[in-house]
């Protein structure tokens, strides 16, 4: 009888001990004034809003005593309308990263604010062939990106450098319509810094 619970006690031991687990979590906090858009691995593309966060629950392989730890790196996309991913070894702005998730962990990702923002909203009937944007230092401008195809009920934005005491300048630009009309915004007064937007929405004349 004596063997029969030593035998059965450790069975169970082995049970316990090769119990297998699995998934793991990453937490996008935003930190921004404005939206963030995350994509991980397959998931469908998310908007967390300024001041939120959102949690991805992510598959990984089983993890046991016998595998000891399972860590699986998924591919990332964040784009925040004032936040940028750094390469720190190339040193450029990017959109892409992986991630290592561990199972039975949370991988927290903070979004503290990076850039500047200039955003255009469609809100008229007609498209919005293009949109040029400059940058000016006060002595010259500077063409720094072009937006193309803005159609109604659409928008787009791009994040630009912001102002510092070091380096000061303002942003306009120029929306060319589908009508042949142009139209400027901004000037001397749109000069932006960390974490501010430019907002240029377009409505059809009243």
């Amino acid at each position: 009888m004596s063997k029969f619970f030593y035998y059965t006690a450790l069975l169970l031991a082995v049970i316990v001990l090769s119990a297998c687990e699995s998934g793991g979590k990453f937490r996008v906090v935003n930190q921004t004034s404005y939206p963030v858009y995350v994509r991980v691995g397959d998931f469908p593309e998310v908007t967390i809003p300024s001041d939120s966060e959102h949690l991805f629950d992510l598959e990984t392989g089983n993890q046991s005593f016998f595998t000891g730890t399972v860590e699986e790196t998924v591919p990332v996309r964040i784009i925040g309308e004032t936040y940028s991913l750094e390469d720190g070894i190339e040193g450029v702005w990017t959109d892409s990263t992986w991630v290592k998730i561990a199972v039975g962990k949370t991988t927290n990702a903070y979004l503290a604010p990076n850039r500047a923002c200039i955003k255009i909203v469609n809100a008229s009937t007609q498209n919005i062939v293009s949109a040029l944007i400059y940058r000016h230092n006060f002595i010259s401008a500077s063409h720094i990106a072009t937006l193309q195809n803005i159609a109604p009920g659409e928008f787009q934005f791009l994040r630009v450098n912001y102002a510092t005491a070091n380096s000061n300048f303002y942003y306009y630009v120029s929306l060319q319509l589908a009508d042949g009309n142009t139209y400027q915004y901004g000037g001397e007064s749109t000069i932006l810094l960390k974490d501010q937007q430019f907002l240029i929405t377009l409505t059809d004349p009243q």
